[in-house]
């Protein structure tokens, strides 16, 4: 076979991003939250470090243990949903609740100095690690780039605030068409055919060039990247208040309490206050999830322009016949200046997590016919502009004459940038995908694969960092490849995105293994199932490239030392 290292990865990378793209709309869906969260604090050292990426798959009671880390939503906090990631230290003899405790911490988070959570029940309790042993699966440090942007990030994933000021910054997710431009070349260069011409060539000639992408296949490309990036900008781009009631109960608190209330009456009506503080004017929809959803009355359409501000009300209607009861559920809010090429009458004609899909779906459409308009007419205009410069060409020979000096300073800072760019091919050329010339053979990889795994696959329930693992089974995996008579990269680096394989596929069986053990509904651990993939998938390919370069090194270091004691093998057939 041939290894085409740049390609394999990139495929994977975007496999990886599609699921979870795909996996965080079927859980806003299913009305479940993002099954993984990045770790903010020190309370559960050594296990878990502050940036550290917990994945955890949802679960009920019944399938949590004593040892297992759990993720559960902090009673203390109303304004927004805070998750608490923390070990399991006693399980009530019914089973209907759970105390818990950081390891760095002397104290259970039901007591101690701070304000004491209660004992995690069925409906605080969100799901649990994938647990090897006594430690969480965990991508490490992989979320210090988030903590070091949330607080802008919070910002812009709630281009809504319930009554409050914000910064035009928060709409930066929407504003840019620079980004949905650069998304749309970027697709048109990784869906271009390669014929070993340059990034600025292959676009100059598939947009510009007398052999131009047809009008279908640019509408086609565009309609992909304008879908991908509303999708992603939607998928952020929401507000949730709580709200409950009680039929002859007494409901918990909520961001909208309703209160106790008996069939046959309506509540109180419960004031919502929406401001727009972006620079663009929005379309936006409300709509209810969960028990309560039946007993909401509201108006679900409507339209801000800059620093406008929405005020409305939200009552609650219980019919008569209605079972005595809580009924929980969120009230959503979504909003998109895109939509403000919508028809209103489009927008208010439907509702719920399906319209803000199909709104994405016909604002992507209507966005990629514009966009395609426009760069048939701009390949025209610039196809004309050519052929009339190339007709005024001598007028810009006296200009050329006088700019010889520059010219030469320019082609010698070129030459110097070819040098360096030439010199850094070379060393990392494996990393681009110059490894697929040689052809060779699978066995003695997969030999080699194995054999690194089960060296250290049995340290998986004893180590706290499964990445380690990985890199330690590429250095041996490596070594054994070279003994068993690899002598092509290749070859090498084959056996160590194998043993990548090998540590993802027990991750992943593992995962799924917790995912459809647990009592919910399909949907449930099937978008879960979509998630944890994309992110399994997502670590694959992070992992591979720095496996690759260890599988490499021991072969190497092993060959250099030898040529030097033995000139024959000089001019044997190896590239390591």
């Amino acid at each position: 076979m041939r290894l085409n290292l740049k390609k394999f990865i990139g495929n994977v990378l975007f496999a990886a991003v599609l699921l979870l793209i795909v996996g965080r709309f079927l859980t806003i869906v299913a009305g479940i939250s993002f099954p993984m969260s990045v770790v903010t604090s020190n309370s559960m050292k050594p296990s878990l470090y502050e940036g550290d990426v917990l994945p955890w798959v949802p679960c009920g009671m019944d399938d949590v243990h004593t040892g297992d880390v759990i993720v559960y939503r902090s009673a203390n906090s109303w304004e927004e949903d805070v998750f608490i990631a923390h070990r399991v230290v006693g399980v009530s003899d019914d089973g209907v609740s759970l105390v818990t405790k950081g390891d760095a911490n002397n104290y259970t988070d039901q007591s101690g100095p701070h304000i004491p959570e209660p004992f995690v029940n069925g409906k605080m309790l969100e799901g649990k690690a994938i647990m090897f042993g006594r430690q969480p699966l965990k991508m490490p440090l992989a979320g210090y780039p988030w903590l070091f942007i949330r607080d802008a990030f919070t910002s812009l994933a709630k281009p809504m605030m319930w009554g409050k000021p914000q910064s035009d910054i928060h709409y930066a997710v929407f504003a840019p068409a620079a980004i949905s431009f650069s998304l749309l070349f970027a697709g048109i260069v990784i869906w271009a055919p390669e014929n070993g011409k340059s990034l600025k060539e292959k676009l100059r000639e598939h947009i510009f060039g007398p052999g131009r992408l047809s009008v279908k296949r640019i509408f086609a490309y565009t309609l992909i990247f304008y879908l991908i990036f509303l999708m992603v900008a939607t998928s952020f781009s929401y507000d949730r208040l709580s709200c409950s009631l009680g039929v002859e109960r007494t409901p918990p608190g909520s961001n909208i309490l309703f209160g106790k209330m008996e069939a046959g009456h309506d509540s109180f009506p419960q004031s919502l206050s929406i401001v727009n503080p972006s620079m663009l004017p929005v379309r936006g929809i409300i709509f209810p999830e969960g028990n309560i959803s039946g007993f909401i009355r509201y108006g679900n359409y409507f339209a801000l322009g800059r620093g406008e501000r929405f005020q409305g009300n939200v009552t609650a209607s219980v019919p008569d016949g209605t079972e005595p009861g809580i009924y929980e559920g969120s009230i959503y809010i979504y909003s998109s200046p895109y939509w403000m090429i919508l028809p209103p009458s489009f927008l208010q004609s439907m509702s719920g997590p399906g319209a803000v899909v199909a709104f994405s779906l016909v604002s992507a459409v209507i966005m990629a016919m514009v966009t395609s308009l426009l760069l048939v007419a701009l390949s025209f205009t610039i196809e004309r502009y050519l052929l009339a410069r190339n007709y005024m060409a001598w007028k810009m020979l006296p200009v050329h004459a006088r700019m010889n000096t520059v010219y030469g300073i320019l082609h010698s800072l070129s030459r110097v940038s070819r040098t360096a760019r030439r010199k850094a091919a070379g060393a990392f050329g494996w990393m681009n995908g110059e490894l697929h010339w040689v052809e060779f053979g699978m066995k003695k990889p997969f030999i080699a694969s194995v054999a690194g795994f089960a060296a250290t696959a049995p340290l998986l329930y004893s180590s706290r960092n499964f990445v380690y693992l990985i890199f330690v089974s590429s250095l041996i995996t490596g070594t054994l490849a070279y003994a068993l008579g690899c002598r092509w990269r290749a070859e090498v680096m084959f056996s160590a995105i194998l043993v990548d394989v090998w540590f993802s596929s027990v991750l992943g069986m593992k995962a799924f293994y917790h995912i459809f053990r647990t009592n919910h509904s399909l949907l449930v651990p099937f978008s879960s199932a979509v998630t944890i993939a994309g992110i399994l998938l997502f670590l694959f390919a992070v992992m591979a490239v720095p496996a690759c370069l260890l599988s490499w090194l021991p072969g190497y270091a092993i060959h250099s030392a030898r040529e030097k004691f033995d000139y024959e093998l000089l001019l044997r057939r190896c590239d390591l």
